[in-house]
């Protein structure tokens, strides 16, 4: 696995773009095993019967997960484990099961060990129903299992927080629940409804912020997204006839764009077929939602953004994460300790640990990381 560094911003841009389109969760997984170098799935199980529902993954030989959809796994021992985390908490495999014991299985002798004797793994939870759950899980072989398992633990419980909203965002449009829209407000991407007419929905915080501070493109008196740019308001006349005719082969590819102050970044189209698995707004609007534009970039939209959440998804306490958000809002170690009450010992020593805790070598480099994380816009280097 390579030496972690932060969260790749390629990853957590596929993540949140898995929100409008389900089958990008591939391309997570494809990416995840690049970054780590271990086999990656994603699956679901029934709880009651432990049937596989179906997986993807990345690293694996295409045959293997096809015999772990048919028969291996019914008889995967880490199941246990798996049904009783709740979602967004990350497990490992010696939890449920000793290597002891697991070697005396036939999960273990048939089908893992032929593949490179893989002997442990780290698992995260993603979503759960009352009969099923969808888990994401990385491989680990025996050969360098000290290394890789510690290090796919930290990065799953970094992603966590993301694919558990990335989740909430997707079931949120496929409810067509209008309280549910929070979720689409709690996106780190911009994010624009299009409804079947051709109208501009419901746009996001982020969104908004991104127009309102930009002049590439506005919201017109009849909810039309309207652009100076003539390439870009080509672009966006293309997307919205492919998203109101269901024409994928129509959806143009992503845009680039540039604008002050948030730097460079794409536009990405989506559709939202009717033929979906779960039924879309159409019931809940007269005129359905269509598809969506997503913006991504480089750089924050807010010059403070809160990161109490994203400390604490890297063990952080609540004391700890007080001290990342003071230091988000430009005050010092010393400031925070004087303005609480505080010793300066105290802090330095918890600022010590946030430092360890994200593997960080300074605060610049804690503070990096911290609004990479925050951020609305992010980078996509595809």
């Amino acid at each position: 696995m390579q030496q972690r560094t932060g969260v790749p911003s390629k990853l957590v841009s596929l993540i949140y773009a898995a929100a409008t389109d389900n089958s990008v969760w591939q391309d997570v997984c494809d990416e995840l095993n690049r970054f780590t170098s271990v086999p990656v799935k994603m699956f679901g199980h029934s709880i009651r019967t432990y049937e596989s529902l179906g997986l993807i993954g990345a690293g694996w030989d295409p045959a293997e997960l096809g015999r772990y959809h048919d028969h291996f796994g019914d008889l995967n021992p880490w199941m246990q484990m798996d049904v009783a985390m709740p979602v967004g908490m990350v497990g490992v495999s010696d939890q449920a099961l000793p290597r002891e014991d697991l070697f005396k299985t036939e999960f273990y002798n048939d089908w893992l060990r032929p593949q490179e004797n893989i002997v442990a793994g780290s698992a995260m939870i993603c979503y759960r129903t009352n009969d099923k759950f969808v888990a994401m899980v990385g491989a680990c072989r025996a050969r360098d299992t000290d290394k890789t398992l510690p290090d796919m633990v930290a990065l799953l419980e970094t992603l966590s927080p993301h694919i558990t909203q990335s989740i909430a965002i997707s079931s949120a449009l496929q409810n067509g629940n209008g309280s549910s829209m929070q979720h689409l407000e709690a996106s780190r991407h911009g994010i624009l409804l299009v409804h079947r007419s051709g109208r501009i929905g419901h746009v996001n915080t982020a969104a908004e912020h991104f127009l309102t501070s930009t002049s590439i493109a506005s919201i017109t008196a009849g909810n039309g997204l309207r652009s100076k740019d003539e390439g870009l308001q080509d672009y966006f006349n293309k997307a919205i006839r492919a998203m109101q005719n269901t024409e994928f082969s129509g959806l143009p590819k992503p845009v680039a764009i540039s604008t002050p102050p948030f730097g460079p970044g794409l536009i990405h189209s989506h559709i939202f077929p009717e033929c979906a698995e779960h039924d879309f707004p159409g019931s809940a609007w007269s005129d359905p939602v269509a598809g969506a534009f997503v913006i991504a970039g480089a750089l924050g939209l807010e010059p403070s953004p809160s990161c109490l959440g994203i400390a604490q998804s890297f063990g952080a306490t609540p004391a700890e994460a007080r001290i990342a958000q003071a230091l988000m809002d430009g005050n010092s170690l010393y400031e925070f300790a004087d303005a609480n009450g505080l010793s300066r010992h105290t802090v330095r020593n918890q600022m010590r640990a946030l430092l360890h805790k994200t593997d960080t070598r300074n605060q610049a480099d804690f503070i990096h990381l911290m609004h990479s994380l925050s951020s609305p816009f992010r980078p996509f280097n595809g």
